[in-house]
C-alpha cells in the first residue's frame, strides 16, 4: 500500500483539485492522509467531505505548531510500505503513482524522484519530453536538487520507502525548522538511501502561480531559514564529489532576501533585522566563490540602506 500525506491549512479555493487528482489515480491501493492544521476556512470541511465519500481519505483536524509536526504526525499513522507527500496547491498526473510505484519495485530502490511540470500562468506551462529511467548516485541527486533551489529539493515529486524513515537511524522532519525542512528531509534521505532512481517523465505539476510569495506574510519563522540550509551543509560536508560553497551562497542569498523584505515591511520588527543582519556574518567572504555574491554580501553588511533602495528599485 502507498501512504500519502497531504499537509492542509487555508487552501480551501484549490484543495478539491489536488484532492481529485489524488482520489483517482490509476494505482488504486493508497490511504491519503489529510492533516487539516487548524484551518480558518472551510478546507477542512472538503477534507470532511472527501473522507465521506472514499474511504481511503484520512482526516485528523489538529492544531500544530509547523508543518514539520503535521508531517511527522502524518508519517506515524501511514500503514504503506511506500510513502509520498503532496502540496494541496499542486496536482499529479492521472498515472504518476503506479508509475513510480513499478519503477521502485522494479528497482529495488530506495526512492524515486519524478520529473515535474512547472505552471508559471494559468495558460504557460513548462513542457518536458519523456525519456527512460536512470540510476542517480547520491552525490548526482544531491547536485541536482541542490542546483537553483530547483523543484526537485521539494518532498512532493518523489516516492520513497517506508523503510527509509523508520530502519535506523530513524529520520523525522524537524520541528525547530519551518523553511527548508523539506530539502533537509530530501537530504537525509537521499543520503540514507542505497539506490535512487529519477524518471524524466513529466508526473507532478507544480502550480507555480498559485503559490503565495516565499516572503509573503514574513514572520520570525523565516529566520529558520538559514538554519535549514546549515544543516544542509552540516550533512553534506563530507560528500565526496559535492560542493558545498553552492548552499553556503544560497545561504548568504537567501539571507539578504530576508534582510530586504525586513526592511520593506510597513511596521519593521527592529529585532529581526538585526538578527537577519548578523546572520550575513556567518560566512567569511573567503568562503564565498562567486564575487556576484561576496559583492553583494559587503554591500548588504556594511551599506544596508544603500542596498535596499537598489534592491527596492529593481523588484519594483
Amino acid at each position: 500500500m502507498l501512504s500519502i500525506i497531504v499537509p492542509v491549512h487555508n487552501v480551501e479555493n484549490v484543495l478539491s483539485h489536488c484532492l481529485n487528482s489524488l482520489r483517482f489515480q490509476s494505482y488504486r491501493n493508497i490511504e491519503i492522509i489529510l492533516i487539516n492544521e487548524g484551518s480558518s476556512d472551510k478546507s477542512g470541511a472538503i477534507c470532511d467531505r472527501f473522507a465521506r465519500v472514499d474511504s481511503r481519505f484520512k482526516v485528523l483536524h489538529k492544531k500544530v505548531g509547523n508543518i514539520s509536526e503535521a508531517l511527522n504526525i502524518g508519517l506515524g499513522m501511514a500503514k504503506g510500505e511506500f510513502i509520498s507527500f503532496i502540496d494541496p496547491v499542486d496536482r499529479m498526473d492521472g498515472l504518476m503513482f503506479e508509475k513510480l510505484i513499478l519503477t521502485i519495485i522494479r528497482n529495488k530502490a530506495d526512492m524515486v524522484i519524478a520529473n515535474y511540470g512547472e505552471e508559471l500562468t494559468i495558460n504557460k506551462k513548462e513542457i518536458i519530453e519523456s525519456s527512460e529511467t536512470v540510476i542517480w548516485a547520491k552525490e548526482t541527486a544531491l547536485n541536482k536538487i541542490i542546483d537553483q533551489f530547483q523543484l526537485k529539493s521539494f518532498l512532493c515529486n518523489k516516492l520513497y520507502t517506508i523503510d527509509l524513515f523508520r530502519s535506523e537511524p530513524v529520520i523525522e522532519f524537524d520541528l525547530t525548522l519551518d523553511t527548508f525542512g523539506d530539502l533537509v528531509m530530501s537530504v537525509q534521505c537521499i543520503l540514507k538511501s542505497e539506490k535512487i532512481i529519477y524518471d524524466p517523465n513529466l508526473h507532478y505539476h507544480y502550480i507555480a502561480y498559485k503559490h503565495a510569495s516565499f516572503f509573503n506574510g514574513l514572520t520570525k519563522e523565516k529566520l529558520s531559514g538559514p538554519k535549514g540550509l546549515l544543516k544542509v551543509i552540516e550533512l553534506t560536508k563530507d560528500v565526496n564529489n559535492f560542493d558545498v560553497s553552492i548552499i553556503k551562497e544560497q545561504h548568504v542569498n537567501y539571507s539578504i532576501q530576508l534582510l530586504m523584505h525586513l526592511l520593506d515591511e510597513e511596521k519593521q520588527n527592529r529585532q529581526l533585522i538585526d538578527e537577519a543582519r548578523q546572520i550575513l556574518y556567518h560566512f567569511s567572504l573567503d568562503e564565498l566563490r562567486s564575487q556576484k555574491v561576496k559583492t553583494s554580501c559587503i554591500m548588504a553588511r556594511s551599506m544596508t540602506h544603500i542596498y535596499f533602495n537598489i534592491w527596492k528599485m529593481k523588484s519594483g
